[in-house]
């Protein structure tokens, strides 16, 4: 993976347009680009996971067990060196699951040791809040959102957390999820605004305008429309498993909220894990080059789901390995890979064999650096950590995030039990899941410090301290139950005055 120190004789010597502010962002990227090596342009194309991830996914997995984990990464037989010395040779121009400021930053000067000083841009699964994250404000997660019907809030929630993210050092958040969620088996329906393509539609369209304001200022972060397309009706109603859908439901269902993120200026968009009709999204070039570019005019730049590219060969089976995975991924439409350490040699390989023209490199380096200019990275690389918390979870978001919890709320059926009255029920029941743990706080949530929390069982006892509440823990995690605990929870409900049971995923 040696970097090939030499720049085009026609670059040697130029005014440095890139560097200019107030030039064009048009000519800062042609200029940037022609002083790029080739390496160097397939580095930007690269994301990696960030070095604590690393560290700690090394500590808590083998590498046996890292062959079937969606969630966690390292590279076996890669050290953090090396990560470091990619990172200031301009190998790598991205970074995801960095969740602190301080790893942000030190990587960001990593970066700007490399001779170009190409900054990094940072991606984080900030779904409803920068919640991945700790000490950053928690919204109610996308299905809550969508229960309260409330467009406004869905703007106002994406502004505030693109500000909270900004204020973190990270530029691109991988939401808004605008799947249309068709089957109930499907684990990530909670990611989702539901089942609609209207609503889903409209939910996606002011989230994305929240997050990208007109990305152009230190507020703006950039919004990824997800997953491309039809990963939540999978044929078994797992995550990942084939799509088989007709072209008339995918344009009648499916398409309009990709289409709609896409005309409300949505910058990038994420391919679906699953294979569509046969053939894997991630190599599919009727989605990504006829329906995105051609016919929908997306101007934006395409990046991987988790080591999808990837799956084109050891899950599809459609190439009969990793390099060929890359080539058809590429050629179909992909800009960005998401993630891995093969993707800088075997790409230059290909180029240099004479089977990827690096003209179409050239494409999608110009549709990242496009959005690095833009994002204002280049000027100011770094956030301020003294700053920081003044922005992330201040009052202002707490009490936005309080007004759509309680606007989200549904109530199925009420046959006068509520409002709960403290004189009528004495001694009460609190158990499930959600009763006492941070599973409330939702998906692509980090644990948050507890003084930041308060979980149900805990504000049942605030607001009625003279009532005896009787809690059974039953864990966090529905897959392991103590059938003891469950039994313990039917034997105290027969004296109770009333059961609460939080129940959930």
């Amino acid at each position: 993976m040696a970097l090939t120190s030499l720049v085009s004789s026609g670059a040697t010597g130029k005014k440095e347009i890139y560097k200019d502010a107030s030039a064009p962002v048009k000519d800062r990227v042609e200029d940037l680009l022609q002083r790029m090596t080739l390496e160097e342009k397939v580095g930007q194309m690269n994301q990696f996971v960030g070095i604590e991830h690393i560290k700690a996914a090394q500590a808590s997995l083998t590498e046996e067990q890292l062959k079937t984990n969606t969630a966690n990464a390292f590279y076996p037989g890669t050290t953090t060196e090396d990560i470091v010395k990619w990172t200031e040779t301009g190998k790598i121009g991205s970074f995801l699951h960095v969740l602190t400021l301080k790893e942000a930053n030190y990587l960001q000067s990593l970066a700007m040791k490399n001779r170009l000083q190409i900054p990094i841009i940072f991606g984080i699964d900030a779904i409803h809040g920068n919640a991945n994250a700790p000490d950053n404000t928690v919204y109610p997660t996308n299905i809550g959102l969508a229960s309260s019907f409330d467009l406004a809030m869905a703007y106002k929630i994406a502004r505030q957390t693109a500000k909270e993210m900004r204020a973190m050092n990270m530029h691109w958040t991988f939401n808004p999820n605008v799947e249309v969620a068709r089957d109930p088996r499907w684990g990530r329906v909670g990611e989702t605004y539901g089942e609609d393509p209207y609503l889903v539609s409209l939910m996606g369209i002011e989230s994305v305008k929240g997050y990208q304001g007109n990305l152009d200022s230190k507020e703006d972060v950039l919004a990824c429309i997800k997953h491309f397309v039809g990963g939540s009706e999978p044929i078994n109603g797992t995550n990942g498993s084939p799509a088989d859908l007709s072209e008339r439901t995918l344009r009648e269902v499916f398409f309009p909220p990709f289409k709609a993120g896409v005309e409300a200026g949505a910058m990038s968009l994420m391919t679906a894990h699953n294979e569509l009709n046969g053939v894997p999204c991630h190599s599919n070039e009727w989605l990504m080059e006829d329906i995105l570019r051609k016919e929908w005019k997306f101007p934006g730049f395409v990046v991987s789901d988790w080591m999808d590219i990837e799956h084109i060969s050891d899950l599809h089976a459609t190439a009969e390995n990793i390099k060929e995975a890359f080539y058809q991924s590429i050629m179909a439409g992909m800009d960005m890979h998401m993630h891995g350490i093969k993707w800088n040699e075997y790409v230059v390989e290909l180029v240099k064999e004479g089977r990827i023209p690096e003209s179409r490199i050239n494409e999608s380096v110009r549709r990242i650096l496009d959005i690095k200019f833009r994002l204002g990275l280049f000027e100011q690389p770094f956030a301020d950590e003294k700053q920081s918390m003044k922005i992330r979870l201040s009052e202002e978001h707490r009490a936005t995030a309080l007004e759509a919890a309680r606007n989200s709320i549904v109530l199925l059926k009420n046959n006068g039990v509520l409002p709960l009255s403290a004189d009528k029920y004495k001694h009460v029941l609190v158990t499930g899941i959600n009763a006492n743990d941070m599973n409330i706080l939702g998906d692509w949530s980090a644990v948050q410090k507890k003084e930041n929390v308060t979980t149900i069982l805990q504000g049942l006892r605030m607001i009625a301290p003279q009532t005896d509440f009787d809690f059974v823990d039953q864990g966090w995690d529905p897959r392991n139950m103590d059938q003891a605990k469950v039994d313990e929870a039917v034997a105290k409900a027969r004296d109770a005055d009333l059961n609460i049971v939080v129940a959930g995923e």
